[in-house]
């Protein structure tokens, strides 16, 4: 099997989990929201996605299902952001593209 060279350069992580969040929050990682449109229904999602401390992005999947961990109201992501990063006290919630 071949491998390309940037698979060579990074080396890879293990599935980000969503009960490893509040350690990664404790050792600098940070939350960002990524909005999406769900494709069944066409309503706003937002995918949780882990800011490493060297900037790399990862999204956070659920333990329980392996699927991506994502909210569908902006109610649901506030709560859990506060409780995940109870220091912070401002979340700038990003909208979907309208088109």
């Amino acid at each position: 099997m071949d491998q390309s060279s940037e698979d060579v350069q990074q080396p890879k992580r293990a599935l980000f989990l969503g009960n490893r969040v509040r350690q990664f929050i404790k050792r600098g990682g940070r939350l960002r929201y990524e909005p999406h449109k769900a494709p069944s229904n066409g309503k706003a999602v937002w995918v949780v996605m882990g800011i490493f401390p060297d900037e790399t992005e990862e999204p956070v999947f659920t333990s329980s299902s392996g699927e991506y961990k994502h909210f569908r109201s902006a109610d649901a992501m506030t709560q859990y952001h506060s409780q995940m990063c109870p220091d912070e006290d401002v979340l700038i919630v990003p909208m979907p593209a309208s088109h």
